[in-house]
């Protein structure tokens, strides 16, 4: 057997069995989490780019929708010494559904996971700080 020793640089270890991404999307207009299986451990921003990208084929056929608008990437996540999450994203955020924002929200939490309100800007705009509203 292997020893898995994190190291800068080299790709993760395969994820165990069961591991996977939790993504936030929206079954009877209510925030639902899923876990998309992934074979390796994968980034925060690597998660985001999952949700960004929508439901999969799987998802949709259990009425899995999103309301995350695409081209809201590239998205990059600060953490200030306080703990407070800054998400930041290329289109405007005031444009968002509070769904959208919501779900943005909950897949960083469990990402992270923090239990810090995470706010969501673009440019000189931002969102109010939110938390989950889904007990995670």
């Amino acid at each position: 057997p292997t020893i898995a020793v994190d190291r800068p640089g080299l790709p993760a270890p395969p994820a165990p069995p069961g591991e996977g991404a939790v993504l936030y999307f929206v079954a009877n207009s209510s925030l639902t989490p899923v876990l998309r299986p992934t074979r390796t451990h994968l980034s925060l921003k690597q998660t985001l780019a999952l949700l960004l990208d929508g439901p999969d084929g799987d998802e949709r056929a259990a009425n899995l929708t999103s309301e995350v608008p695409t081209g809201l990437g590239p998205v990059t996540v600060a953490v200030d010494a306080s703990g407070n999450v800054d998400v930041v994203v290329s289109a405007d955020v005031t444009t968002l559904s509070t769904t959208a924002v919501d779900q943005i929200v909950c897949t960083v939490r469990d990402a992270m996971p923090t239990a810090a309100p995470i706010t969501l800007t673009s440019g000189a705009t931002a969102r109010e700080p939110r938390t989950c509203p889904v007990a995670g």
